[in-house]
C-alpha cells in the first residue's frame, strides 16, 4: 500500500506592517473668524457696519452645515451680557455653507445695522459718539459632533496714535472709512 505524499505546511503569512504617518483619533474642524470693517454709516434712520469676515477652518476635518451669524451692539455697561446671550442663542434659520474643507478659507461680505433710536450714544464735551461693537456667532457640524465659534470686535476710526477713536455723530447722515476693529474679549470655542 502506497502512502500519498503530505501536503507542505504553507508558510506563514508576513507579520503585518505598522501604519506610516499621522494617525490621529481627535479630527475635527476648529472655525477661526478674522473681521474687517470697511465702512460705518449713521444717518437719521440707523447705524451701520460693512465688512468682511473670512472664515477659517484650522482644523483637521470637514466643517459641515456652517451657519455665521451677525449682530451690532452698543459699547455699554451691559455689552458682555447682551453679547454673551447671543453666544448663548442656538443657531436660527439661514443659508448655509455646506462644507469647509480643513486649512481652507471663505470670504464674505455684509453688514449689520441698529435702528437709529436703538443706538447709545454718549456724550462727551459735547459731541455725540458711537462706540459700536459687532459680534459674530459661528455654529457647525462634523462627524463627531457640533461646534461653536464666536466673537466680538470693538469698531472705531483708526487714528495716527495707538487708540481707535469712536464715530462722532451730529443731526446729519455721516459716513465713515479707515475703521480698525480691536477683539473683544468675550469668546466661545467648542
Amino acid at each position: 500500500m502506497t502512502r500519498a505524499p503530505v501536503p507542505a505546511a504553507a508558510p506563514a503569512p508576513p507579520p503585518p506592517t505598522a501604519p506610516v504617518g499621522i494617525i490621529s483619533t481627535r479630527l475635527r474642524p476648529w472655525l477661526e473668524l478674522e473681521f474687517q470693517p470697511l465702512s460705518a454709516v449713521v444717518d437719521a434712520e440707523k447705524g451701520e457696519i460693512e465688512f468682511q469676515i473670512n472664515v477659517y477652518n484650522s482644523g483637521s476635518a470637514p466643517a459641515r452645515d456652517v451657519l455665521v451669524e451677525a449682530s451690532l451692539f452698543n459699547a455699554g455697561t451691559d455689552q458682555d451680557e447682551v453679547i454673551g446671550q447671543f453666544f448663548g442663542r442656538p443657531a436660527g434659520p439661514g443659508d448655509r455653507v455646506p462644507m469647509i474643507p480643513p486649512l481652507q478659507r471663505m470670504e464674505f461680505r455684509h453688514r449689520v445695522k441698529l435702528p437709529r433710536d436703538q443706538l447709545r450714544l454718549f456724550e462727551v464735551e459735547g459731541r455725540s459718539l458711537f462706540v459700536p461693537i459687532v459680534g459674530f456667532n459661528a455654529h457647525y457640524r462634523w462627524s463627531g459632533g457640533d461646534g461653536q465659534s464666536s466673537v466680538s470686535y470693538i469698531v472705531g476710526r483708526n487714528t495716527d496714535g495707538q487708540k481707535m477713536a469712536p464715530f462722532q455723530v451730529g443731526d446729519g447722515p455721516k459716513a465713515f472709512r479707515g475703521l480698525g476693529a480691536r477683539e473683544h474679549t468675550l469668546t466661545v470655542r467648542k
